[in-house]
């Protein structure tokens, strides 16, 4: 009896304190005029040495990436551009036994099998950029219906060509970045929190709220980027105290500082929500691969997004492009993610991308090409700038030719583990 009264309690303790937003979700924002950007810059270098060892074992990996979407009513573009660079040694100079015409092992003049070193050491680097504009019939009996236009280079210091295409076509849907009602929502939070909200804030103040928020880059145009915050944070504040809820009608030195902190120092991964389902028709200038020299295409794509709660959120982009050169080659990419908000400064990120292509090489052999990469990574915000992270991760690669290339053979399906520590630096 003492639990369930207390139980009780509880629940109408929380029913009647100030609450988020009533029972506003983030696909309730429908705004078309937002932007957002990311950037990051990431590096990890180990190196050791031991008794057993040759020489000093190292690797060392770079990573970059910057990306940005804008959109309006009648148009939304978005852009990624990329580049990352890995070097390294092995401890032991790998050795591999000489054989003659039968496979026999070719001895020296002592009897012994002759050897020759392999490499011991190995670097690449690669930089990519992909950008999509999609133009909406916005004045038409299908609104959400857009003619768009992709492009991408990528180069591979590794591969034997470069990866350049460009595709137009039509497509439907859109998708909505909801990350403004997110940091409404925590600030809502926080104000709770310090005792400086009445009551519950509701729905339309907090999508009126996160409109402001959206036009961050509206503020700084008119007022300057050192000045705007003053008229930026009244906008908040005066929404916010429409409602009612707001202890004296003033956020105050408290709430203003709140509402500083999480819009400067606290980093929100991205929110949005919505789908997008494109068909076109390009060429391939060049891909990676070596396999396509300017020949048509076709590309089938499809972008799904979805909010889990206010914490979670899931993405998905699936990619299916065959090239009609002398041969048909067909490639099939999905890049999906899973990222969870444990904290105010902790994210927990899943992300899996697969890809297989299938094309015939100058030999005539048919080669098929399967890769995944899982990983999962916590990511601690120390500020507004520097993450710390811890990522495990295992990824696997199947290469299978028909007829077999003694010359080049299969890859290895095993695979391959790995746990990094290190830092990130966000740019943006």
């Amino acid at each position: 009896m003492k639990f369930t009264v207390s139980k009780s309690a509880l629940a109408v303790a929380i029913a009647a304190s100030p609450m988020v937003a009533n029972a506003v979700v983030l696909e309730d924002y429908l705004v078309a005029n937002s932007s957002y950007e990311e950037a990051y810059l990431d590096a990890q270098f180990n190196a050791g040495d031991g008794p057993q060892n040759e020489q000093i074992d190292y690797d060392f990996s770079l990573n970059s990436q910057f990306s940005k979407t804008f959109s309006t009513l009648p148009r939304s573009w978005s852009y990624t551009l990329g580049a990352s660079a890995e070097a390294n040694q092995l401890a032991v100079v790998p050795t591999r036994t000489l054989v003659d015409a039968t496979g026999a092992p070719v001895l020296d003049a002592n009897g012994q099998p002759q050897t020759e070193n392999l490499p011991d050491s190995s670097d690449n680097w690669t930089v990519e950029a992909e950008g999509t504009i999609d133009t909406y019939f916005i004045n038409s009996q299908y609104p959400q219906a857009f003619w768009f236009g992709q492009g991408r280079f990528a180069h591979d210091d590794a591969a034997p060509d470069d990866d350049i295409s460009a595709t137009l076509g039509i497509g439907y849907g859109r998708v909505y970045n909801a990350t403004p009602l997110a940091k409404v929502i925590r600030i809502v939070e926080e104000l709770n929190v310090e005792g400086i909200l009445t009551g519950p804030i509701p729905d339309s103040v907090a999508l009126e709220v996160a409109e402001i928020i959206d036009r961050e880059d509206e503020f700084k145009s008119k007022f300057g980027a050192d000045q705007y915050r003053r008229d930026y944070y009244a906008a908040i504040e005066s929404a916010l105290a429409r409602s009612g809820a707001v202890r004296d009608g003033k956020l105050g030195a408290l709430g203003a500082l709140t509402v500083d902190e999480i819009l400067e120092e606290e980093p929100i991964s991205v929110r949005k929500h919505g789908w997008v389902v494109r068909l076109g028709a390009g060429f391939q200038a060049s891909e990676l691969g070596g396999l396509a020299d300017n020949d048509p295409k076709l590309l089938l794509q499809w972008e799904y997004a979805k909010p889990y709660g206010y914490k979670g959120q899931f993405i998905n982009l699936l990619t299916y492009e065959p090239v009609f050169g002398d041969e048909t080659t067909q490639a099939i990419r999905n890049q999906m993610s899973y990222s969870h908000e444990l904290s105010d400064r902790v994210d927990w990120v899943n992300t899996w991308s697969a890809s297989i292509s299938d094309g015939v090489e100058d030999t005539g052999a048919d080669k098929e090409t399967v890769t995944h990469l899982l990983s999962s990574s916590y990511r601690y915000h120390l500020n507004n700038r520097l993450d710390y992270t811890a990522t495990l991760s295992l990824s696997q690669t199947d290469v299978t030719t028909t007829p077999t290339n003694p010359a080049e053979p299969d890859g290895d399906a095993d695979p391959t583990i790995k746990f990094n520590m290190g830092f990130k630096y966000r740019l943006k």
